[in-house]
C-alpha cells in the first residue's frame, strides 16, 4: 500500500485509546485540590478618634449612653453604641472650645498589632557636660555643652493580640497620655580666672605692684531645664466594637493657663508655649479617645448565630 493511502486510513480508522487508570485520577484529583483559592484571612479596620472636651459638662450629658468598662485612678473606659458614638461627636462639635482630631483608617491582619500617636516632641536641657582645664572653681577655660533630653505631649494607642471570639472583636489596648504642663529651670555657676602670671615676672615688674593682689575672675552660668509632666495610662482585654466605640476619658487636666507669648529673647517651647511666661488663668482640658474596629473577611463560623423562636 502506498505510503499517502496508508496514512489517510490511520486517520479515518483512528486509533483505540484507553480509559485513564486509577493513579492518574488520583493524581488530577489532588492537583484540583491543590489549586483551589484559599480563604482570604481577616482583617480589621480600626478608627480611632480623639476628642479634647473643654468642660466637664459632656458627662453628665452622656450618661445615659455610657456604659463602664474599666476605671483605674483618673482614666476611665465606657463601651458606647452607634447612637451614642453619634452623640459624642455632636456634644463635642456644639463647644467651640472643643476639638475632634481622626486618624487615618488603619487596616491589619487579626492578630497583628496598630498604632496610633497623635503627639509632639518638647525637646529640654538635661544635663550640662563641663570643659575645662582644672577643677570646679580653679579653671582658666570653661565651657559647657548642653545634653538634651525630650518628653512627648500627646497620645498614644496600641493594640495587640486582636482575636475573634465568635462575631466578636477582642483586643490587647492599652492608652497613654502625656501633659506638658511647665518647664522649671534651675542655674549652675561656676567662676573662670586668667591665667596665672609667672612669679619671677610679677616680681620684677613695677606694674604689677599695681594690681589687685586677688586675679578678676568672671562668673558663668548655665541653665538646667526640669520638665513638669502629667502621664496617665489605662491597659486591658476588651470587647472593640464594630457599631460605636470603646472611649476612654484620661482624666481632666484643670492646671494654670501658660502664657503662649515668649518674652523678648525667650525661644517658645516645642508646643508653641512660652513655659517661662506667667500664669494668666486657669484652664480645663481632658482627651478623650474613641475606638471602633470593623472585621473583614470573617469566617462563616463567625457570622452572628441567628436566633430561633
Amino acid at each position: 500500500m502506498p505510503l499517502t493511502l496508508a496514512l489517510v486510513v490511520a486517520a479515518g480508522v483512528g486509533f483505540a485509546q484507553e480509559p485513564p487508570s486509577e493513579l492518574a485520577e488520583s493524581a488530577a484529583a489532588t492537583l484540583a485540590v491543590k489549586t483551589v483559592a484559599r480563604p482570604v484571612p481577616p482583617e480589621v479596620v480600626f478608627e480611632i478618634r480623639e476628642l479634647s472636651m473643654a468642660s466637664p459638662d459632656w458627662r453628665g450629658t452622656m450618661q445615659p449612653w455610657l456604659n463602664p468598662v474599666a476605671r483605674e485612678e483618673a482614666v476611665a473606659a465606657w463601651a458606647v453604641g452607634e447612637d451614642g458614638l453619634r452623640r459624642l461627636l455632636e456634644v463635642c462639635q456644639a463647644d467651640p472650645r472643643s476639638a475632634i482630631v481622626q486618624a487615618p483608617k488603619m487596616t491589619a491582619p487579626l492578630g497583628e498589632p496598630v498604632r496610633m500617636t497623635n503627639e509632639e516632641t518638647v525637646h529640654y536641657v538635661a544635663q550640662l557636660k563641663r570643659i575645662s582645664d582644672g577643677p570646679p572653681g580653679e579653671g582658666t577655660n570653661l565651657a559647657f555643652q548642653p545634653e538634651t533630653a525630650e518628653v512627648h505631649d500627646g497620645v498614644r494607642v496600641v493594640l495587640t493580640e486582636t482575636r475573634l471570639k465568635g462575631p466578636a472583636l477582642y483586643a490587647h489596648v492599652a492608652v497613654q497620655s502625656n501633659t506638658v504642663l511647665g518647664m522649671m529651670t534651675t542655674t549652675y555657676k561656676e567662676s573662670v580666672g586668667p591665667e596665672p602670671d609667672d612669679p619671677e615676672v610679677v616680681r620684677a615688674s613695677f606694674l604689677a605692684k599695681l594690681k589687685s593682689d586677688a586675679p578678676h575672675r568672671a562668673a558663668l552660668n548655665a541653665t538646667i531645664q526640669v520638665p513638669e509632666v502629667a502621664s496617665r495610662r489605662i491597659e486591658g482585654d476588651w470587647l472593640v466594637p464594630s457599631n460605636g466605640a470603646l472611649v476612654f476619658s484620661m482624666g481632666p487636666d484643670s492646671h494654670a493657663a501658660i502664657d503662649r507669648k515668649p518674652k523678648p529673647g525667650e525661644k517658645a517651647g516645642g508646643l508653641g508655649r512660652a513655659f517661662g511666661g506667667k500664669s494668666s488663668k486657669r484652664g480645663y482640658a481632658e482627651r478623650v479617645i474613641c475606638i471602633t474596629a470593623l472585621v473583614k473577611n470573617a469566617p462563616a463560623e463567625s457570622a452572628p448565630a441567628k436566633s430561633t423562636p
